[in-house]
């Protein structure tokens, strides 16, 4: 009787099993869709396949950029290697000067305006990368590779070397994040990094409160070893900025609080989350009452008691920082009155609405709830806002190669070059050269 029952739980059991679907371990591909850091790799992908998409034509028919030619150019003719040194606007531009300096050293003049936007798209490739990696660990990163691209922005930044220094200078705000260095690879990185962007324009100034925060609270080496490096490049660039000749008067004249919100306000947080034609519906006062206590509301929520709390702190100051320093160097509260194009000086707000969008990412799966969905509908609201104005119709083409013979010459002249209407004035290159 016993062996019967037995043998009738064994048949049932075979059966089942029989019938059951087969257990197989999960696909690589799977695996990879799951995978947060495969998952930000697929970010820095569509991030760079939506920039080429934006602007085509600094690729396909690339041209020179404002003071692409007129500086840097200019400069690396006349000077060569030593147009490392020549500060512009009172501060080092190091690596424009490098790309300036290496498409004359590699490529006819004619592949010039290729190679600057070339090494532009390669730097803001190398930003989004470092993005991937494991020693920064900050919660949504794909969302916030993607901000990079998708927040509101004239395109003005990319792709040339003149507007290099605003991607540049995130290479800090990474390092301010980022864990310690466990290879000398890694340390060597870094530092080689922080050289490159910490001389390209003041970032080092602005943004060295982080690295000696950081440093307090952490005292280890590598710590103290970031701290140098960039307390040389900020003396450096201090240097260079306190003995400027030309200075620039808008920091002397009457502030005008009103005018300098309303403006702020509409770059930092009506455009890139209401839409560009809310800033015209709007009336300034409401502007800035919108935008400045949407500000303050936010500020107030990131103090809040969260495991996440030192992460956004640091955001936090580094917006802080960036925005009051490009506020203080552009006083757009002494602006001409009817400047209401939001492209005027747009690059100088980049970083900041950046840096919002990356607070508010951070609300994605916040408690309560409400806070979360307010946060995410921000988010898609703003970029959804934003697509009219995504792809930027091709400017006119100078066609570069018929103009590069008085360069291939070393005499000077008058070449067409964009924005539209922008001349270069090449003046030619010394004998001694």
């Amino acid at each position: 009787m016993h062996r019967r029952r037995r043998g009738e739980a064994r048949l049932s059991i075979s059966a089942r099993l029989k019938n059951s679907p087969p257990v197989t371990a999960p696909s690589f591909f799977s695996r990879a869709i799951k995978s947060p850091r495969a998952q930000t790799w697929a970010a820095v992908g569509v991030a760079l396949l939506v920039l080429g998409a934006r602007k085509p034509w600094a690729l396909l028919t690339p041209q020179l950029w404002a003071e692409d030619g007129t500086i840097h150019l200019n400069d690396y003719e006349q000077s060569g290697a030593r147009a490392f040194f020549i500060p512009y606007r009172g501060y080092l531009h190091l690596l424009p000067r490098l790309i300036a300096w290496l498409a004359g050293q590699l490529t006819d003049v004619v592949n010039w305006p290729a190679f600057y936007n070339g090494g532009a798209l390669l730097t803001t490739a190398l930003l989004l990368v470092r993005m991937t990696s494991r020693r920064l660990d900050l919660p949504g990163k794909p969302w916030l590779v993607l901000a990079f691209v998708l927040v509101a922005h004239s395109g003005e930044v990319f792709l040339n070397i003149t507007n290099l220094h605003w991607l540049t200078g995130f290479f800090l705000v990474q390092q301010a994040l980022i864990a310690r260095p466990v290879t000398a690879g890694q340390r060597v990185g870094d530092w080689a990094l922080l050289v490159l962007a910490g001389l390209s324009d003041p970032s080092a100034i602005i943004f060295f409160p982080l690295f000696l925060w950081r440093w307090w609270r952490e005292r280890h080496a590598d710590n103290l070893a970031v701290l140098l490096v960039v307390s040389a490049c900020a003396a450096g660039q201090a240097y260079f900025l306190a003995t400027a000749t030309k200075h620039f008067g808008a920091q002397v004249q009457s502030l005008n609080l009103a005018a300098l919100l309303e403006i702020s306000g509409s770059r930092l947080v009506i455009w890139p989350f209401f839409g560009a034609r809310m800033v015209t519906l709007v009336p300034p006062l409401g502007q800035a009452a919108l935008a400045w206590g949407l500000i303050l509301a936010l500020a107030a929520w990131v103090l809040r008691n969260d495991p996440r709390r030192p992460l956004r702190l640091q955001v936090l100051a580094a917006w802080t920082l960036i925005t009051f320093a490009c506020v203080y160097r552009i006083r757009p509260d002494v602006w001409p009155v009817g400047i209401d194009n939001l492209s005027y000086a747009e690059p100088y707000f980049y970083m900041s609405r950046l840096l919002l969008f990356w607070l508010v990412i951070w609300e994605f799966e916040a408690r309560p709830a409400a806070v979360a969905w307010l946060a995410r509908t921000s988010c898609v609201a703003g970029v959804a806002l934003a697509l009219p104005r995504a792809r930027e119709a091709a400017p006119p083409d100078y066609k570069w190669a018929e103009h590069c013979e008085p360069i291939r010459r070393g005499v000077p002249a008058n070449i067409p070059t964009l924005p539209e209407g922008w001349t270069l004035e090449y003046r030619g290159r010394p004998k001694s050269r």
